[in-house]
């Protein structure tokens, strides 16, 4: 399909950028913004998701202005062809589970104690002011009883906006990076797209979780893989999708006040 496409390669430097401008607002905005804006008594049930996903979202509507950019010189170009939103097939199938469990593996086991270990040093350590489940030292506690100074006792709320910005965020993130930029890149490196794609992706993206420099790159290089591997960026979606729905579980056992005497 990439061969049928009239897009443009893109080179390596205009790729940092459209990784890296996230990345940066990502970093100053968790690491100074937040911390700047609780000293003026604003609570962090607004700071963190506020700063956490307004990069991020964005992307989603960029992209799209992008493939219409696009569409001005190719003008048979559809949404779906250039995003390569194709069905999902058997094998497709068997990529989307081996890539889930792939992920969870590595992430949430074999991991998490070199996350934990790279958080004592100073240069990769987390803010205090993180979270405790975006912090890889603070203990969690099950049920967790609050999140972001908010009770989460019977809040469904707060689960039903949570589901939605997470959802909206990580369907900006597969449009960009393996919809818009990975078809560009197979144009420009070949067969080695997707290692340059998760390269960027990990270190520049997830710059803000220093501590998983190491822990992540099995999940940030398996995605873009398996995208450029199935010329699907639904299984991509699917890959990067599932497994995060376990921040959605954690706070649903809260909701529910599962385990609370």
């Amino acid at each position: 399909m990439i061969k049928e496409m009239n897009i443009k390669p893109i080179s390596l430097w205009k790729s940092i950028l459209l990784f890296g401008i996230p990345g940066l607002l990502l970093y100053l905005g968790l690491y100074y913004g937040i911390p700047t804006f609780q000293r003026m008594g604003l609570p962090e049930i607004f700071l963190f998701p506020f700063f956490l996903w307004l990069p991020i979202i964005p992307l989603l509507p960029i992209s799209i202005i992008l493939f219409k950019r696009e569409k001005k010189v190719q003008s048979d170009l559809t949404l779906k062809k250039r995003f390569r939103l194709k069905r999902i097939t058997k094998n497709d199938w068997l990529w989307i589970v081996g890539g889930v469990l792939f992920v969870l593996v590595f992430d949430f086991v074999i991991m998490d104690p070199i996350s934990k270990w790279m958080a004592t040093i100073s240069f990769f350590s987390a803010p205090d002011h993180f979270p405790i489940l975006f912090h890889p030292l603070k203990e969690i506690h099950f049920p967790l009883t609050d999140f972001l100074r908010v009770s989460l006792y019977g809040n469904w709320l707060f689960l039903i906006i949570t589901i939605i910005l997470h959802t909206t965020a990580i369907v900006a993130e597969e449009f960009m990076w393996r919809g818009y930029i990975l078809p560009r890149q197979e144009k420009t490196h070949g067969k080695s797209a997707w290692l340059v794609n998760g390269l960027l992706w990990g270190y520049l993206v997830h710059f803000i979780m220093k501590w998983n420099f190491i822990s992540f790159l099995p999940s940030m290089l398996i995605t873009p893989f398996i995208a450029q591997r199935t010329q699907n960026t639904w299984v991509s979606l699917l890959i990067h999708g599932i497994p995060n729905t376990i921040l959605w579980i954690l706070f649903l056992t809260g909701i529910l006040g599962i385990g609370m005497n």
